[in-house]
């Protein structure tokens, strides 16, 4: 066996995406290639016959995803890029008889394709492209991350004849559509959209006449950090979506709400339950493809739906007969994607130590496929060790670390504290090949959920108006238990890093304390007035995040802001960003390079041409090398350097 290698990153295969077919015979889902050398993603489509246990790839186009069986289960849609390298919708046959054939291609985006319940036609989103050299802009936000710029046109909702191929625009609005479905009986299409210019993550309910007239709004005022799939109830007469009220801002769990389709109040069917309805779960080795949330999934009387519990994402279902919750699937594992027919539940899972496959939840859990044994069969992957302390105010925290591969008592190490996004996404049972890296280059490596972070109660992630304040006191206090616990770390040679909100963490922890050795803050905030005004959530998450506006609360601005603080960093930091992150603007970074640049601080800044907020997950492969290159680099310079000073 040996050890994990920068080039592993296309060791790696993403086996996600599960659809089973209407019979429940035959299961489709995506595996998902990294190719280093090509500088490219693969991604193909692959059947598993339930009955004869056998598995065979479907689709060879090098770019295929987002399976979807046709009614009938004759046939498999789904999108693709082959031929004239614009996104088409396909179709094959899903025995693999005969090519794949063209449905439809657009300029631009598209995106959730489905069938109609009779199999004639073809649901799906897409916003036009923009070919304006000049950009004449009159909304916000007028760029998406990953999406570039957007404000010439809203997504809409289309349908496409699979006979004639015939187009149809169904919708005609100002704001974004999130999801679209067809009814059970196929005569109405429920949407999501964008209804607040001031918070477009706050959604209506619509319904129309599949000929997209009479539309009639049901709900509005539900928010999710993320595209919402309205979901049929069996007899037509409600509409389930997986939201929130906005109670506590971007901390908010989410529910699963019952809207009749006829007019009334929205009902919470999950109300008691005090964990997050989602998945935010890191795992830094999905295909770009697999990125997104899933909605909850009706079959007959049971509502199946992810649980974000400590470090897990659980599979659990709500039996409507009994209004009881229950676990289907559980256990220290991540479950990415789920797919539900009849008494059959299929989902991609990984564990922390086992990179994603695909599994039946069948008499306890039973794997699938077996995509990765062969590399984790080789690689010495090292087991994470979880680790809880109670904070200083009396909420307890939970964290992992690691121990260098070859680790051996006698010696001392060097290690590196991972600070995550959101800030309410989580670590734990998702895989992280970054951490596998670090470990298997002489680093121990710690990581933890401090509060702000998803898997907890509400209160637990309520941070806001509170940033750098007892989510950094738990940061801190979980350095004291690592160096109280963990005798083998050099607390003269930790560093620090993160990315998002884990990259504010970094500048703000730099402004703070001298205990790390090193840093390395990634596409993260430096400035909340210019995150407010140059971002594609700023204007409604700084909001949110700090309090008031800019111009009425300067002052928490300002505090909030470590770049007013740079004076005070005696840390060598290093800066890592792409050139179009319009999430959290690359100009967050350069600021705060130049300040401590400035003021001869050690500093370092780099910067990627492409990949938006996460290149380091989705990038090039060649820029995601080259990043995890720089970085260790960086950490290796004043990190591992010391032990030969000392």
């Amino acid at each position: 066996m040996r050890r994990v290698k920068i080039e592993d990153i296309g060791s790696f295969v993403s086996v996600d995406a599960p659809r089973i077919s209407p019979r429940g015979d035959k299961v489709a889902f995506v595996v998902g290639r990294t190719l280093v050398h090509e500088d490219r993603y693969e991604s193909n489509i692959w059947i598993f016959d339930r009955e004869n246990k056998a598995l065979k790839q479907l689709t060879g186009g090098g770019n295929d995803y987002n399976p979807v069986w046709s009614p009938s289960g004759d046939k498999i849609l789904f999108l693709s890029n082959r031929g004239d390298k614009k996104i088409g919708i396909w179709s094959i046959d899903s025995e693999g008889k005969g090519e794949a054939s063209l449905v439809l291609t657009k300029e631009g985006r598209i995106s959730q394709p489905s069938w109609s319940p009779d199999g004639e036609s073809i649901l799906f989103l897409s916003r036009p492209i923009n070919k304006e050299d000049v950009k004449e802009i009159k909304k916000i936000p007028f760029w998406i991350d990953g999406q570039e710029f957007t404000y010439h046109s809203a997504v809409q909702v289309f349908s496409v004849n699979i006979l004639t191929r015939q187009e149809s625009q169904l919708t005609n609005v100002d704001m974004d559509v999130q999801g679209a479905t067809f009814s059970n009986d196929g005569k109405k299409i429920a949407y999501i959209v964008s209804a607040n210019k001031k918070n477009p993550l706050s959604y209506d309910a619509r319904v129309m006449d599949f000929n997209g007239k009479n539309v009639k709004t049901i709900a509005s005022g539900f928010m999710y950090d993320g595209p919402m799939y309205p979901v049929w109830s069996p007899n037509d007469e409600h509409i389930l979506l997986q939201a929130s009220r906005f109670e506590k801002g971007f901390a908010s769990h989410s529910n699963l709400w019952l809207i009749p389709v006829k007019g009334g109040e929205p009902r919470n069917l999950t109300d008691e339950l005090e964990l997050n309805i989602g998945n935010s779960l890191y795992c830094d080795i999905r295909n770009p493809h697999s990125y997104g949330p899933q909605g909850p999934v009706w079959e007959g009387d049971h509502i199946y739906f992810h649980v974000s519990e400590g470090g897990s994402v659980k599979l659990a279902r709500l039996d409507m007969r009994r209004d009881k919750i229950e676990i289907v699937a559980g256990g220290d594992i991540g479950i990415n994607k789920f797919a539900i027919k009849g008494n059959c539940v299929i989902f991609s899972g990984g564990t922390d130590i086992d990179p994603l496959e695909v599994w039946e939840s069948k008499d306890g859990k039973k794997r699938l496929t077996h995509f990765n044994d062969s590399i984790t069969d080789d690689l010495r992957i090292v087991p994470p060790e979880r680790f809880a302390f109670k904070a200083s105010d009396g909420e307890e925290i939970e964290g992992w670390f690691m121990k260098p591969v070859d680790f051996d008592r006698g010696k001392r190490y060097p290690a590196v504290l991972w600070i995550h996004g959101g800030p309410k996404s989580k670590f734990g049972y998702g895989f992280m090949y970054e951490f596998q890296l670090f470990a298997s280059s002489g680093y121990g490596v710690v990581y933890l959920n401090p509060r702000g972070s998803d898997g907890y109660t509400e209160n637990f992630a309520d941070i806001r108006k509170h940033y750098g304040e007892r989510d950094y006191k738990d940061i801190m206090e979980a350095l004291d238990w690592i160096e109280g616990n963990c005798s083998w770390i050099d607390p003269e040679r930790i560093g620090v890093t993160g990315i998002s909100y884990g990259g504010f963490m970094t500048n703000w922890i730099i402004t703070q304390t001298n205990r790390f050795a090193a840093a390395v803050s990634e596409d993260g905030i430096a400035d909340w007035i210019t995150m407010f005004g140059m971002t594609d959530i700023g204007f409604f998450f700084s909001k949110d995040a700090v309090g008031g506006d800019p111009w009425d609360s300067l002052d928490k601005y300002l505090a909030k802001s470590p770049l007013f603080k740079a004076d005070q960093v005696t840390t060598p930091t290093m800066f890592i960003h792409s050139i179009d992150d319009y999430r959290c603007g690359i100009d967050q970074s350069i600021q705060f390079y130049t300040a401590l640049s400035y003021l001869e601080k050690e500093s370092k800044l780099l910067l990627f041409p492409e990949g938006g907020h996460i290149f380091g997950w989705t990038g090039r492969p060649t820029l995601r090398v080259k990043r995890l290159e720089r970085i260790l680099a960086w950490f290796n310079e004043y990190l591992q350097a010391k032990e030969l000073e000392n």
